[in-house]
C-alpha cells in the first residue's frame, strides 16, 4: 500500500484528526543515504511529522521543512515536505553508530541539547519559522510542546518507527490530534485517558492494521469519527542543473572565478552528482559580467 495522508475531524468538528502512512517514504530515505539505525529510528518519526504538518500548505508550491539541531553526536536532521506531498531530507551524521549500543534507540537523546523547527515557505515570500527547545525525550512531545507553545494549539502526537535488525524499516506513521477552541474538555481527557491506553502505533501498523483503523479501534469511536484520504506522499527531490546553475549564479564573479577549473556539486537530499566543466565555469561567469 502507497503511503497516504488523511484528514478529518471527532466529535463533531471539536477536534481536528490528521494522519499518515509512511513506510515506504521512510525506507526510501533510509536506503538512499546509508542510514544508521538511529538516524532512520530519528527520521522515521521526523517524515510522518512534517507529512502532517504539509497539510496546512494552502498551495501546492509552498513547503514546510522539520529540523532537529543538537550538540551531541547526532548533531541533526532536516525533511521538508511540499504541498503536492513530495518529501526529502537528510541527516547530519548519517551513518552514525554510538558505541552504547542502547544508546542508538534514542535519538532525541543522541542530539543532546538543542531546538525542533518548523519552517513554512511560499515562492517569493519570506519563510515563516517557529522553534522550539528540545525539552523531551520523544520527537512527537517536543512536536505537541512546539504547537502548544508556537501555535497556541493544544495537541496529541503520536509518532511510530518500526526497524528491523538489518535498520530497514517495518513500519512508520503517526497521528496528530488538535483540540478546537470550542471543544468539551471532558472530551479531551476522555481523548487522553484513550490514547494513554494505545498500543505503539507502528506495532500496529506492523499487524497489518491501518491508521484510521488504529484511530477507530483504539482512540475515537467510529461513529465520532470522520476521516477522508489527503493525498500519497513519496520521497521525491526536486534538484535539477538549472537550480545548481542559479545557486552558482548568486555566488558571484569572485567565488566563481576561485572554480573555474571546475567542479561536481552533490545534492544533499537525493546525492545526484552535477558536473561543471571549466567551460562550464566560463560560461556562468561571462553571463555575470554581461548583465549590466
Amino acid at each position: 500500500m502507497n503511503d497516504q495522508l488523511w484528514r478529518g475531524t471527532a466529535f463533531s468538528g471539536q477536534f481536528r484528526v490528521l494522519a499518515v502512512s509512511s513506510t515506504q517514504t521512510a525506507q526510501t530515505m533510509r536506503d538512499l543515504h546509508d542510514l544508521s539505525p538511529v538516524n532512520t529510528l530519528l527520521l522515521g518519526k521526523m517524515i510522518p511529522a512534517v507529512a502532517m504538518l504539509s497539510m496546512d500548505l494552502k498551495l501546492a508550491e509552498g513547503e514546510v521543512s522539520l529540523r532537529v539541531d543538537g550538540d551531541g553526536p547526532l548533531k541533526g536532521a532536516l525533511v521538508i515536505c511540499s504541498g503536492s506531498g513530495d518529501l526529502r531530507g537528510y541527516a547530519l551524521e548519517p551513518r552514525l553508530w554510538l558505541d552504547d549500543a542502547e544508546a542508538n534507540l534514542f535519538p532525541v537523546r543522541a542530539l543532546g541539547t538543542g531546538t525542533l523547527s518548523v519552517i513554512r515557505g511560499f515562492p517569493n515570500k519570506k519563510p515563516v519559522t517557529g522553534t522550539t527547545v528540545l525539552s523531551e525525550g520523544e520527537l512527537a512531545l517536543n512536536l505537541a510542546h512546539y504547537f502548544d507553545q508556537s501555535e497556541q494549539i493544544p495537541s496529541v502526537v503520536n509518532l511510530g518507527v518500526l526497524i528491523d535488525k538489518t535498520a530497514a524499516v517495518r513500519a512508520s506513521g503517526g497521528f496528530i490530534i488538535q483540540q478546537m477552541p470550542d471543544a468539551d474538555p471532558k472530551l479531551a481527557d476522555e481523548l487522553t485517558a484513550a490514547l494513554s491506553r494505545t498500543p505503539n502505533v507502528s506495532d500496529l501498523m506492523d499487524m497489518g492494521l491501518s491508521l484510521p483503523e488504529i484511530l477507530k479501534r483504539f482512540v475515537v469511536k467510529e461513529s465520532e469519527l470522520e476521516l477522508t484520504p489527503a493525498g500519497p506522499i513519496q520521497y521525491r527531490c526536486n534538484c535539477s542543473r538549472e537550480r545548481f546553475e542559479r545557486v552558482l549564479l548568486l555566488l558571484g564573479e569572485e567565488e566563481l572565478s576561485s572554480m573555474r577549473e571546475g567542479i561536481e556539486p552533490q545534492c544533499h537530499f537525493c546525492n545526484a552528482t552535477y558536473c561543471f566543466s571549466a567551460e562550464d565555469m566560463n560560461t556562468l561567469i561571462a553571463t555575470l559580467k554581461d548583465k549590466p
